[in-house]
Formats: C-alpha cells, structure tokens, sequence
C-alpha cells in the first residue's frame, strides 16, 4: 500500500515491522496510535 501512493504515512507503530515491510510509508509520525494519528492531522491543518 505505500508503494502505490505518492505521499503515504504511517504512524510510529509503523517502525516494528520496517524489516517485513516492502515498501515503507515516505513519512513517519513521531507519535504511535491514536497520537500520531492527531499529529498528522495537526500538521496537514497547519500547513497552508
């Protein structure tokens, strides 16, 4: 799923399984779960 998507995200759980993963997201949160999820939703409402 990250592959296909030119700006994919992953939020920090993402980083336990980089080994097993084929194509990691092109941006990883700081913060795990329900966290990261906010931060990423912070960052896209800020950034205009």
């Amino acid at each position: 799923m990250f592959a296909f998507f030119d700006h994919s995200v992953g939020v920090a759980n993402v980083r336990r399984f980089a080994g097993r993963l084929s194509a990691a997201p092109r941006y990883v949160t700081e913060r795990a779960s329900g966290a990261g999820f906010a931060e990423l939703a912070a960052h896209l409402v800020c950034a205009r």
